[in-house]
Order: C-alpha cells, then sequence, then structure tokens
C-alpha cells in the first residue's frame, strides 16, 4: 500500500516517505523482489526529482537484486533507470550456466583453431560482422578477452 502511495503522491516529499515506509515494511517480511521492485520505483522518483546521487544508490541496489535473481528484464530496466541518472550500471557477470546458442559454438570452435573472422565468416556462410557478433557473445558468457582465452577453454590452440 505504501509503494502505491508514493506511486501516485503529487508532491515528491510525500512520495518518498511512502517510499521510506515501504522499504521499512519490506524489511518487516522480507520479499527480495518486492523489496527491488520499491527499490527500483523509488530510484526512478528521486531521479525524476532530480536528486541523482540519491537515486543511484536505491537503483544500484534494485539492479544488483534484480541480478542475482536472474530476472534479464528487470535487470534491463534498472540499468535504463540507472544510466539515466549518469551512472553505468555495473557489468554483469558472465554465467558459465548461460548456454551458448549452437551457432555461437560453431563459430567459437572455428575461432579457437586460430581462423579470422573473415575465414569463419567464409565457412560458415556468415557476414563478418555476424562472426564478430556471436563471438562478442561468446566472450560475454564465458567472460572472456581474448582469442587466445577462448581456445584455451577449447583445449584448442592456434595453428601454426
Amino acid at each position: 500500500m505504501a509503494r502505491c502511495r508514493g506511486l501516485s503522491a503529487a508532491h515528491d516529499e510525500t512520495a518518498v516517505q511512502a517510499y521510506r515506509a515501504a522499504l521499512a515494511a519490506h524489511a518487516d517480511a522480507p520479499d527480495t523482489f518486492e523489496t527491488a521492485r520499491t527499490q527500483l520505483m523509488y530510484g526512478a522518483r528521486l531521479r525524476r526529482s532530480r536528486q541523482r546521487v540519491k537515486a543511484r544508490e536505491q537503483l544500484r541496489t534494485a539492479h544488483e537484486s534484480f541480478e542475482e535473481m536472474d530476472l534479464t528484464a528487470w535487470v534491463l530496466h534498472a540499468a535504463d533507470e540507472l544510466a539515466a541518472t549518469g551512472a553505468k550500471p555495473r557489468t554483469r557477470r558472465p554465467h558459465a550456466t548461460e548456454p551458448l546458442t549452437s551457432q555461437e559454438t560453431r563459430v567459437a570452435l572455428h575461432a579457437a583453431k586460430g581462423m579470422s573472422n573473415k575465414e569463419i565468416a567464409a565457412a560458415l556462410f556468415l557476414s563478418p560482422k555476424t562472426v564478430e557478433h556471436h563471438l562478442s557473445s561468446v566472450y560475454r558468457k564465458r567472460g572472456f578477452r581474448s582469442r587466445a582465452e577462448l581456445a584455451g577453454s577449447f583445449g584448442t590452440r592456434k595453428e601454426g
């Protein structure tokens, strides 16, 4: 109820009081998702009232909570709100359990063998930009920063 009062409040101070009451209620009956939603709404209200530093605190906490729950749509929403304050959300931790698509796997295997993007594109009948996109996804999903790390993970090395 307090969160709804915060959403519908005409004045910023009334909204702030309502959101604080909602967060206090969440502390009594913890529900991580609902707490994060309240923090997201509270942070958005603070941002709109030009209190960017206070907004970032709420939005970062909400972003981290949604990320821990692996709620992608909510993570993106919180990241957008955070970006609107001028802050950058912390980069998402790579999930080793996030599966590669079959095309990402094929591209990664060719890259691990030492093939260039152009060579991979020709071998798989793709554009070099598509190969680049798939490699970026592989790097993000596995936390790689180089082709050497990629090759090492597949137990291969560049052909000489």
